[in-house]
């Protein structure tokens, strides 16, 4: 909201030459009442001492603020990519699972879903490996409207919490034929399961997502939407051409809806170009 915000204030100021003052829409208002959050189990306190816990400098026992270096600072082989999925992409992947899957199950076959668990699996086989090791992926959640009572939709603040599958599965689950099915169904459950869970859980699973990067030999991420609608923002200038996510690196992937194709999926990756190219081979392969 606050780009589109951004945008919104600064198209009008080109307009009008910055001869007016300008407000915005009602639905670009943000709210900033934090009062509206209702914690009686005390998630707020509980998450700032697990940040610290984690930052913790064991040398001199003081709160660490020192950033961890980019992985894409160790050499010049590392490049961005934008991988795409049409629109028919992403049907003809829906209906893949809709013919591999148990019918009973009623997966959630969204766009979001559908798009991270192909990308996943093509990361996970392109690392390839020890089959047995443990992997890890997970995404972060959108909790405004899932709280009792629902926050508005332009709360402005942190309100998202991650939801994913840790430890509980290996490489050989996600890399053989049944992999892409797999990642499918565990998408499914977390994303149905978010409306369900409770407020004291949140703390608990925001720190084993933490413990989970010294022992995962694959740790996969998202940032980014389907829903975010990076290409609407016009600062005055222009729809964007091309929107990246530049702090992604390795397994995280960046997501965001196609320019110019209502239902199409831009994945950013970020990597040493020979292992993105394995990746692009897996991935261009699986559609065809």
């Amino acid at each position: 909201m606050f780009i589109k915000a951004w945008a919104h204030l600064c198209k009008q100021h080109l307009e009008e030459n910055g001869d007016v003052f300008f407000s915005l829409p009602e639905i670009l208002t943000p709210s900033l009442n934090r009062s509206l959050i209702k914690d009686p189990t005390g998630l707020d306190e509980e998450m700032i001492k697990i940040v610290r816990s984690l930052k913790q400098d064991n040398t001199n026992a003081s709160t660490s603020l020192t950033p961890i270096p980019a992985l894409a600072s160790g050499g010049d082989d590392v490049v961005f990519a934008t991988l795409v999925l049409s629109r028919g992409d992403v049907e003809r992947l829906r209906e893949r699972v809709k013919n591999e899957s148990n019918p009973s199950q009623f997966l959630h076959l969204s766009t979001f879903v559908i798009s991270y668990a192909y990308v996943w699996t093509c990361l996970v086989k392109a690392r390839g490996g020890n089959a047995e090791r443990p992997v890890t992926f997970l995404f972060v959640a959108d909790f405004r409207e899932r709280l009792d009572p629902p926050l508005p939709a332009t709360y402005f603040g942190n309100c998202m919490f991650p939801a994913g599958s840790y430890n509980s599965k290996t490489a050989a689950d996600f890399a053989g034929e049944g992999g892409f099915v797999a990642a499918v169904e565990i998408l499914s459950g977390l994303v149905k399961g978010l409306s369900s869970r409770k407020m004291e859980t949140v703390a608990e699973e925001f720190k084993i997502s933490f413990d989970c990067l010294g022992v995962t030999s694959q740790f996969g991420s998202l940032a980014g939407s389907t829903r975010l609608g990076v290409y609407e923002s016009d600062f005055g200038w222009g729809r964007p051409v091309k929107v990246d996510v530049v702090s992604i690196e390795g397994n995280t992937i960046s997501m965001a809806e196609r320019r110019d194709e209502s239902g199409g999926i831009e994945l950013g990756l970020c990597m040493k170009k020979a292992d993105l190219d394995i990746v692009l081979s897996l991935f261009n392969n699986g559609l065809q």
